[in-house]
């Protein structure tokens, strides 16, 4: 780390030991985190690269994808085991703008990898991706900017989801209700915020949270009396570029006031941050149904660059031997 950055940090540091007193947990933990802040920030600079189809063009990517691939099962897997536990029915969504012309080589490989190792789970695995193929892709995808939906996209992403979940309507299950207090948030956006994003002088869109850290325009409410579906994900679910009535979960939420529809997605998280989130907040809203949007970028999100930069997970990401030989080709 570059010593103007330390030296800018000392003034946080100093302040953080002398208020509340040495013996202070809150104020230990605070200092802890700020430590890892410049961990992460450190290795950031020494490692900016954010490689992401480069994994599957360069021939040293082989074995770093298998190891990428491993760390993907593995949460997958912890995942299911936490939902069963609170008798939760999961179900993964196989669900990308990027297909077609626009398939990426994250998606190629990435698709059938998921679907594979789902199947090999027991988790039901669902894919919207060929019923795009059967419209036109560039039609209801924002291409330019990063492979985003567009309304219209919303609008066939809600109808696929609200066809593919008709399959639960009529499940029960013998669900059982966390243990402990309800923690003040389910989600991991900014409580009660509400923000206008523009992107251009023709491109503006509104981002609003409830005050459960969720992505919708009211609260989660207990006791439970409709079957609740929570979706987590990535940009698929989350939607940057739209506004709120025009995400999948709130086109839903209209078609279908009998049930209620959780948004708890988040740009660029791993599944296994979405683990983390499940057991600490997500699962207290006492979801029946957990739809888990993925796509084969997921894949990629768990090399230690990105986990560096996105995770939510208090921890240090080292490379690994296979991904610091694999760092050194792209330079």
């Amino acid at each position: 780390m570059k010593a103007t950055k330390v030296i800018a940090l000392l003034p946080v540091l100093f302040v953080l030991l002398i208020s509340g007193g040495c013996g202070d947990n809150k104020n230990k933990s605070n200092l802890g985190s700020l430590t890892l802040q410049m961990a992460r920030q450190s290795l950031a600079e020494k490692y900016p690269k954010l490689p992401t189809d480069e994994i599957l063009r360069l021939p040293e990517g082989n074995k770093l994808y298998k190891e990428l691939q491993e760390r993907y099962r593995q949460s997958l897997r912890a995942l299911a085991t936490e939902a069963d536990r609170d008798g939760v029915k999961l179900v993964v969504m196989v669900m990308s703008p990027e297909v077609g012309k626009s398939l990426t080589l994250a998606n190629r490989y990435g698709f059938p990898f998921i679907t594979q190792a789902c199947n090999l789970m027991g988790i039901d695995c669902m894919d919207i991706t060929p019923a795009m193929l059967a419209q036109r892709p560039e039609a209801i995808a924002q291409m330019s900017s990063d492979g985003n939906w567009t309304k219209d996209g919303a609008v066939f992403v809600a109808e696929q989801l609200s066809y593919q979940l008709m399959a639960y309507d009529c499940l029960k299950l013998n669900k059982k209700s966390p243990t402990g207090p309800k923690p003040a948030t389910f989600g991991d956006w900014p409580p009660k915020s509400a923000e206008v994003i523009e992107i251009d002088k023709n491109t503006k869109y509104h981002v609003t949270s409830n005050s459960q850290g969720l992505r919708m325009d009211h609260d989660v409410t207990f006791p439970k009396k409709k079957q609740t579906i929570m979706f987590m994900g990535n940009g698929q679910i989350y939607c940057p570029y739209l506004d709120d009535k025009m995400t999948p979960t709130a086109l839903l939420q209209q078609k279908s006031p009998g049930k209620e529809f959780i948004n708890a997605g988040y740009a660029n998280y791993t599944i296994e941050d979405y683990l983390d989130l499940y057991m600490q907040k997500a699962r207290y809203a006492e979801p029946d149904i957990l739809v888990l949007c993925t796509s084969g970028e997921d894949v990629f999100s768990y090399f230690f660059t990105q986990r560096n930069r996105y995770s939510r997970i208090q921890k240090l990401y080292k490379p690994t031997p296979v991904e610091e030989e694999f760092y050194k080709q792209l330079n």
